[in-house]
């Protein structure tokens, strides 16, 4: 299981670091001294993440027939890692000239401590394989004491640092208009701070060891185990600038699909009220993007229903409009949902007379065009529809319906008497 989880880490990073070739390779050359850095690194990661694995460390040990080399091998390549690291976001941070200023001292620093560390390993006495338990087996040995110190210390320094320039830099003022970038930095800072803790909980227990604390667990199981936590927040974080914004436009689209079948089934009752008014007008797909494509069904039905509405009136009963308003200011409806029951019960009404074999006209009916409807401010020809359709199946029509229904009824026994 151990094995496991160091190799998935492993083959995480060696993909980040091809992702990051190839965008080094197309990159103009302005852009090459910041990219360059992070393959690097990558470089430097996989090796140091394979080696810790015990399916892999011990066995190179074997053939090698050197006690723990491994870990002397992991540790520089980790060192190595840390320092390509920094420089990569030092040159985020300053002018290339400056950047190179401080990475020279970076690596110096760096390289020199890697070199005392392979000085005290091979001084130092390692009579057996220790590679579970390298650091707490000999926390308290000579020359190896002050190599695990040295590795330690600097190793979680290093990685701490980085965690401030990902920080600062995801505040920087160039980074403002990109936010996937300032995400990447920070999830990356997130990420390196396992790391840290692997350091520092490491070096507590060695240092812990000299007074007598019994911390081997620390340095042998826990902090192994830490080190590696943080490599999918670490991998994310630094190619989330570049696919990240993708992730916008995929959910622009799941929007625009759940916008799209919940309009759809809205319009569906009053598609099928209307449907009886022509049924050839019905559009046929001509194609399995016709058929199967949601956006297109709904652009189809949005015309047919607009082609059954002209053709199933053209007139207008001034006693349905008072009817459909007065119900409206007893609901509390807003003017765009006033004109939407307007709307609906005219439509009810009209396809009642359609029903019913009776085209004659109502009395009080006015003219009207197709302008009014530019009147009731919707802001599109399927909003528009929409909101009658929901109009039509509200109890609200119904209720106006039969209001204007005794309104005429009243008014013709009037005149009737």
């Amino acid at each position: 299981m151990v094995d496991g989880l160091f190799l998935v880490a492993a083959l995480g990073i060696a993909a980040l670091g091809l992702y990051k070739y190839q965008a080094l390779r197309h990159a103009p050359a302005d852009r090459k001294p910041a990219i360059r850095p992070v393959c690097v690194s990558c470089l430097f990661a996989v090796p140091a993440v394979l080696l810790a694995a015990p399916a892999i460390g011990v066995n190179l040990d074997r053939v090698t027939g050197v006690h723990s080399l491994s870990i002397l091998l992991g540790f520089c390549f980790a060192l190595g890692f840390v320092c390509s690291v920094q420089t990569m976001l030092v040159y985020w941070l300053h002018p290339p000239a400056a950047a190179w200023r401080t990475s020279r001292w970076l690596v110096l620093t760096y390289t020199s401590v890697a070199g005392a560390i392979i000085v005290l390993f091979f001084l130092g006495d390692r009579p057996a394989e220790r590679h579970l338990d390298f650091a707490a087996a000999y926390a308290r040995e000579p020359y190896l004491a002050e190599l695990l110190v040295l590795y330690f210390l600097s190793y979680a320094v290093g990685v701490a640092n980085v965690v401030r320039l990902c920080w600062q830099w995801s505040h920087h003022p160039e980074t403002t208009d990109r936010p996937w970038l300032r995400r990447g930095l920070r999830l990356t800072a997130v990420g390196i701070l396992f790391p840290v803790a692997y350091g520092v909980i490491s070096l507590a227990a060695v240092i812990g060891s000299w007074f007598g604390a019994e911390l081997d667990s620390w340095s042998s199981e826990i902090a192994p185990a830490l080190s590696v936590l943080g490599v999918p927040l670490v991998i994310v974080g630094n190619s989330i600038a570049a696919w990240g914004p993708g992730l916008s436009s995929v959910w622009g689209r799941v929007t625009h699909l759940s916008a799209d079948l919940r309009d759809y089934r809205a319009l569906a009752d009053l598609w099928r009220a209307l449907r009886s008014v022509e049924p050839e007008m019905v559009h046929t797909p001509g194609s399995l993007a016709d058929r199967f494509s949601l956006r297109r069904r709904l652009f189809w039905r949005v015309i047919e229903i607009n082609d059954w509405l002209h053709q199933l009136y053209s007139q207008r009963d001034a006693n349905l409009t008072a009817a459909a308003r007065q119900v409206a200011r007893q609901a509390d409806l807003d003017e765009v949902q006033t004109a939407a029951l307007e709307e609906a019960v005219h439509l009810k009404t009209a396809l009642g007379r359609t029903a019913g074999g009776s085209s004659t006209e109502c009395p009080n009916q006015t003219q009207v065009d197709g302008t009014d409807d530019a009147g009731h401010a919707f802001a599109g020809e399927r909003r528009r529809l929409v909101l009658i359709a929901r109009a039509f199946t509200s109890p609200l029509s119904d209720e106006a319906v039969l209001a204007a229904s005794q309104t005429t009824q009243s008014l013709r026994a009037q005149s009737h008497p």
